[in-house]
């Protein structure tokens, strides 16, 4: 059996009663060469029943993978191992997609002159009743890396789109020293995009996206808790190390993320030594501390 064009991942925790919105979605997909590889993390409730009743309906490959809870970072990156796919969408457990979303990435992905510096190709979200979530592009295509989207061109909200499975493998994840840990923001792998390559960004929606704002479960409704703080703080560390040198061009953005990177590392209870030592850029490692007394205030 040849392998599918496109894996779609879907990391899942404890969402039997979301998952059948994202089913519906993929059975009425346009493009069908795909497989849904589906990394249930330690989920209590029914789903694995659900899903073998969605394997004797689906028109594509479905593959199930039970854990024990890992989180979604772990979750992600076991499923960009076993994807077999040339390109890769991970798709949340609770959204859904257009009917043309993997057929439009799809030819947009083979329109594209000079693949080899495109890493993603970035669409547009909307929300469950209709609404664009956040702003559209400037025009497009936009070409462009992620830091210069959000603070040139100054684009907000959700994106979602289709990568190239062997950029997600070029990423460097110290997973020893994550694991165990806890919620993981995606930016930590997510800001290494800008090191291998750009977006091609296009007005055209995709993804539902469900604004399930009474689901306790969401960690959408949680990100700052300070049961976080590990992972935020090797968010903004990982932003510092990848962007280190906007400082003269975008001063203010990096003194943030270095307040940001001072006070969850302080909440995560981290040495000064190993605060200002995990920093790799000179210049931001001076700034940081200078201002690590004022720390506590921010």
């Amino acid at each position: 059996m040849n392998s599918p064009l496109v894996t779609i991942l879907t990391p899942t925790y404890n969402r039997a009663h979301t998952l059948p919105r994202v089913f519906e979605s993929l059975q009425k997909q346009t493009f069908k060469n795909f497989e849904w590889l589906i990394i249930d993390d330690g989920s209590t409730d029914k789903t694995e029943l659900l899903i073998e009743n969605f394997k004797k309906q689906a028109e594509f490959d479905i593959r199930y993978y039970h854990q024990e809870n890992q989180h979604k970072f772990l979750t992600f990156f076991k499923g960009i191992h076993l994807a077999k796919g040339k390109y890769f969408s991970p798709l949340d457990s609770d959204d859904a997609l257009m009917h043309d979303a993997l057929e439009f990435l799809v030819k947009t992905w083979q329109s594209i002159n000079n693949k080899e510096e495109i890493v993603f190709v970035s669409t547009l979200c909307q929300d469950q009743k209709g609404f664009i979530v956040g702003d559209q592009f400037p025009y497009e295509p936009l070409i462009c890396s992620i830091f210069d989207m959000r603070y040139k061109f100054k684009v907000k909200g959700d994106k979602w789109g289709m990568g190239k499975i062997e950029v997600y493998k070029k990423m460097k994840i110290d997973f020893e020293n994550l694991s165990g840990k806890g919620f993981i923001p995606e930016g930590v792998f997510q800001f290494q995009f800008d090191k291998l390559g750009f977006h091609y960004c296009v007005n055209k929606v995709s993804r539902i996206y469900y604004r399930d704002e009474n689901d306790n479960q969401s960690l959408a409704n949680q990100f700052y808790d300070d049961k976080n703080a590990f992972g935020l703080a090797e968010n903004y560390k990982a932003f510092l190390n990848t962007y280190s040198s906007k400082l003269w061009t975008h001063p203010k953005t990096i003194i943030r993320n270095i307040g940001g990177y001072l006070k969850f590392s302080q909440k995560d209870k981290r040495s000064y030594r190993m605060i200002i030592s995990d920093i790799q850029s000179n210049t931001i490692r001076i700034l940081a501390t200078l201002l690590y007394p004022f720390s506590k205030f921010i």
